[in-house]
């Protein structure tokens, strides 16, 4: 069970696309932002910043359970393929 204001800042992200959403796109009021990072603490999201200068926020496969959403394919395809070009790599 998810405390309303982690979900509140989770399926805010969901609604503006779920996968590297900027910043700026997000609203995320003053008061929430503790929460933001206590979401990034507990791996529901990641944040990545842009060579730009740019942050850019993604919700995990943790995330996605915590709100009940449904984990798109690419999100699946994009971890097989990371996972199987990282094999051919030896890393």
């Amino acid at each position: 069970m998810l405390a309303d204001d982690l979900r509140n800042v989770l399926e805010e992200l969901y609604k503006a696309g779920a996968y590297r959403v900027p910043a700026e796109e997000i609203y995320w009021p003053q008061d929430l932002h503790a929460t933001v990072f206590r979401a990034l603490n507990m791996q529901y999201i990641t944040r990545r910043e842009v060579g730009d200068g740019r942050v850019e926020f993604s919700l995990t496969q943790a995330g996605y359970k915590a709100i009940d959403a449904e984990i798109p394919w690419s999100y699946i395809l994009r971890r097989r393929l990371r996972a199987f070009f990282s094999f051919g790599s030896g890393r």
